[in-house]
C-alpha cells in the first residue's frame, strides 16, 4: 500500500473560470474529485493529500484526504505533498487533469513498479493505443527503439530521492522551455542519440538515474486512461462524454 499525492493546481485558462486546473467542472464536479474516488477505490492506496493553491471550493470527501494549500512552481508544490504526508515510502504522484484514469490503471502500474523495484517510475504508452480508443486526440510521442512513446500523468517516487534533488529539479523546470540548455544536464551526446531515435528504454533510464543518482525506470502501461489529459476544451469535451456515460465521436 502507498499513500498519493494530487497535483490539483495549475492553470484552467480557456477551460473554467476557476482558481486552479484541478477545480475545473466535469459534469457538475471538480476534477480532481474524480482522481480522489478513484484513489479511495483502490486496495493499494492509502493515505491521500490534495493540492490546492486555494481551500475555496472544496468540501470533506474522506478521513483518509488531506487537502494542502501551496502555489509556486511544479517542483515546490510537489515539495508540499511529500511533506504533508511525511513518508520515507514510495508515494505515487497524480495531476488532477487524467480524470478517466481507473483503480486497474492504477493497480496494475504499482505491480509493475514493484517488480522493478525503482525509486521513480514513470509510465509510458505505445502509439496507436490512444488513437484507437479516442480518435482525434493529440498526444506527443518520442522515437526510441522500441517504438514510439508518450508519457503518462502518474508517477512513483521516492520521497527521499526527489527531496534530494530539489535543487537539480527547480534548475530543470526553469530551463523547461529551453532545450539546449539542458545539454549542460543531460550531455550533447545523450540528447543526439534522443533526437535521432537512437536510444532505447533502458539507456534513457540509465542517464536519468545517473543524473539523480537512482534506480528509475520506464514503465511500459496498456492503461492509456493515464495518458487521456484535459488541456484544451476538446479534452474537457472528451472526458466529460466518457464519464457520462456517453459516446465520444
Amino acid at each position: 500500500m502507498v499513500d498519493a499525492i494530487v497535483l490539483a493546481g495549475g492553470n484552467a485558462r480557456g477551460l473554467a473560470p476557476v482558481a486552479a486546473k484541478g477545480m475545473v467542472p466535469i459534469n457538475g464536479r471538480p476534477m480532481y474529485e474524480y482522481i480522489v474516488e478513484t484513489l479511495l477505490s483502490c486496495a493499494d492506496i492509502g493515505r491521500i493529500c490534495v493540492v490546492l493553491p486555494s481551500e475555496e471550493g472544496t468540501s470533506y470527501i474522506d478521513d483518509r484526504v488531506t487537502i494542502k494549500v501551496a502555489s509556486g512552481s511544479l517542483p515546490q508544490v510537489a515539495k508540499a505533498g511529500f511533506e504533508c504526508l511525511a513518508t520515507k515510502k514510495p508515494v505515487l504522484m497524480l495531476s488532477a487533469d487524467v480524470p478517466l484514469v481507473t483503480v486497474e490503471a492504477i493497480s496494475d502500474f504499482l505491480l509493475r513498479c514493484a517488480k522493478r523495484d525503482v525509486d521513480i517510475g514513470y509510465p509510458i504508452i505505445r502509439y496507436g493505443e490512444p488513437e484507437r480508443r479516442f480518435p482525434g486526440m493529440k498526444r506527443t510521442y518520442v522515437r526510441l527503439r522500441e517504438g514510439r512513446f508518450t508519457g503518462g500523468n502518474i508517477m512513483l517516487m521516492n520521497p527521499v530521492v526527489v527531496l534530494k534533488n530539489m535543487d537539480l529539479m527547480e534548475h530543470v523546470y526553469d530551463m523547461r522551455k529551453s532545450p539546449m540548455k539542458l545539454f549542460q544536464i543531460l550531455g550533447f551526446p545523450f540528447l543526439v542519440g534522443f533526437f535521432l531515435g537512437m536510444l532505447n528504454i533502458r539507456q534513457m533510464e540509465q542517464r536519468v538515474g545517473d543524473v539523480l543518482k537512482a534506480t528509475c525506470a520506464g514503465i511500459e502501461t496498456p492503461f492509456i486512461e493515464i495518458g487521456v489529459d484535459v488541456d484544451k476544451e476538446s479534452d474537457l469535451k472528451l472526458v466529460e462524454a466518457v464519464l457520462s456515460g456517453g459516446q465520444h465521436e
